[in-house]
């Protein structure tokens, strides 16, 4: 069971949702279904050799930062139109093919950023600005006992929407404080992703994690 490879609701996809730069719900999905491949031919590979799936391998953080990794790399792979920010560390994530030499931007006016997150709110970011931002959050089930008996994780919504500055709060960080500054968006901003749904399962509750 906690390695099979969950399916994607057919009736989950958004059908209204006019997605920037050419982008089409279409490659979305192809590319949550390429993450469902991945997951379900590593997470065999590792318990036939005795290792833990990878969810149960990796720190809660690190998992998340391999999903959105896995996003971005996915939708560059499917899109037409979208590509992968080539610059280490580049934002936004996603840039427009060939609208930045070597498709790669330290801090690029066009794009999509991209976060996968397990929580229904909370989401950061390290700048506030304009710009699109496209959430995919997921469920993982790292409790359940015996560890067999776990659910494999599953994409519970893909939201997508243009937020304005004014859509962050910056947490900044004190003088002798080492943490990496971050922003997070606000009640409004939630309030215009959660209007831009690309993918809904209609299995989810509606309660993700909330740390």
């Amino acid at each position: 069971m906690y390695t099979d490879r969950p399916t994607l609701h057919p009736k989950g996809f958004s059908s209204a949702i006019e997605l920037p730069y050419g982008l089409r719900v279409a490659e979305v999905k192809a590319a949550l279904d390429d993450i469902y491949d991945f997951l379900h031919s590593i997470n065999r590979f590792l318990t036939d050799r005795g290792w833990d799936r990878l969810e149960e391998t990796l720190a809660a953080a690190t998992f998340s930062g391999v999903m959105s990794e896995l996003v971005i790399e996915g939708i560059s792979k499917r899109s037409v139109t979208m590509t992968k920010n080539r610059r280490h560390n580049g934002r936004p994530d996603l840039l427009p093919a060939g609208l930045y030499p070597g498709d790669a931007s330290h801090q690029a006016d066009e794009g999509i950023e991209v976060k996968a997150s397990r929580t229904d709110k909370a989401w950061q970011g390290h700048n506030a600005e304009d710009g699109w931002v496209m959430i995919v959050q997921y469920e993982v089930d790292r409790e359940t006992m015996p560890v067999e008996q776990r659910q494999p994780t599953k994409i519970a919504r893909v939201l997508a929407a243009y937020l304005i500055e004014q859509d962050w709060k910056f947490s900044g960080r004190g003088a002798s404080s080492r943490r990496t500054p971050t922003a997070s968006i606000t009640k409004e901003g939630r309030a215009k992703l959660e209007r831009g749904i690309v993918y809904l399962d209609p299995a989810w509750s509606g309660r993700g994690a909330n740390s």
